[in-house]
């Protein structure tokens, strides 16, 4: 065998490695599952907001469990402020994240990860009339998910996209029943006084 065959059947050998770690990558599982999702976010008129999301996480190996707890710790806050640093660009209105506070405990086997975080601008406000809108951004959401929209409690609601599971006073509640919906849309305004 000559040196050029040798030299193009190592190229192959690393096209090939380089593929297949690629597709290897690409089709991984993350190590847990997703038991319970729940997420309220409450707004006020000024279009800010308080995001608080739980998570429950199943691992079925504890070294990975620990693994992600100890990279998620390091990484949490700043993978959220680029997460709404993306959402900012894709509906072009800046959202800041004005703290971001996270916890992480275990209970019964299940790794629970709570998320608080306030966010400015997160509501369209124009001539007094609120919109939680974020045009095509979509929620994941698992069998256990429920989504709130909590408004101000004299508020008047004039829109409420997609069809909400249930309304209770100031609270909207959706339980998805696909693997995602889109991010929902709440037009409301201060009520009128009598």
């Amino acid at each position: 065998m000559n040196q050029k065959t040798l030299f193009y059947i190592l190229i192959a050998f690393i096209v090939f490695f380089i593929a297949t770690q690629l597709i290897t990558t690409l089709t991984q599982k993350p190590p847990f599952e997703i038991a319970y999702y729940r997420s309220i976010m409450e707004y006020d008129y000024t279009g800010q907001a308080t995001f608080t999301a739980t998570a429950g996480l199943f691992f079925k190996d504890k070294a990975k469990q620990q693994q992600y707890v100890s990279q998620y710790q390091q990484a949490s806050t700043s993978t959220f402020k680029n997460y709404f640093d993306d959402i900012s660009k894709k509906i072009g209105r800046q959202i800041d994240v004005i703290s971001m506070n996270s916890t992480v405990i275990e209970r019964s086997g299940i790794l629970e990860i709570l998320e608080v975080a306030r966010l400015s601008n997160v509501a369209l406000v124009q001539d007094g009339i609120v919109d939680t809108s974020l045009k095509d951004i979509s929620i994941y959401s698992v069998n256990d998910s429920q989504i709130t929209v909590v408004i101000p409690p004299d508020a008047q609601i004039l829109t409420i996209e997609p069809t909400p599971t249930k309304v209770v006073s100031n609270q909207i509640y959706w339980q998805p029943s696909q693997a995602s919906m889109i991010f929902p849309r709440v037009i409301f305004k201060k009520g009128e006084k009598n």
